[in-house]
């Protein structure tokens, strides 16, 4: 019982590092990558892109496999 509980702790860590990434890497700046039609380059001088979508795509999948690790009965 006490390793479903680490393995949902560790799933929900990692849902949680991918959507904060996710955060500072695309949706802070969706705006200005749509208006660019690819990337933006921010104040900072980082390249942005819409690829950042992908960390988002990584995190929903690590906070599924916490729910299901969770909520999984044998």
């Amino acid at each position: 019982m006490r390793r479903f509980r680490i393995r949902t702790v560790v799933f929900a860590l990692a849902a949680g590092l991918f959507g904060y990434v996710f955060y500072t890497r695309y949706w802070i700046w969706r705006d200005c990558i749509a208006a660019s039609q690819s990337s933006c380059v921010t104040p900072d001088g980082s390249n942005v892109t819409d690829g950042g979508m992908l960390w988002g795509v990584i995190a929903l999948g690590f906070l599924a496999a916490a729910l299901i690790a969770r909520f999984w009965r044998r």
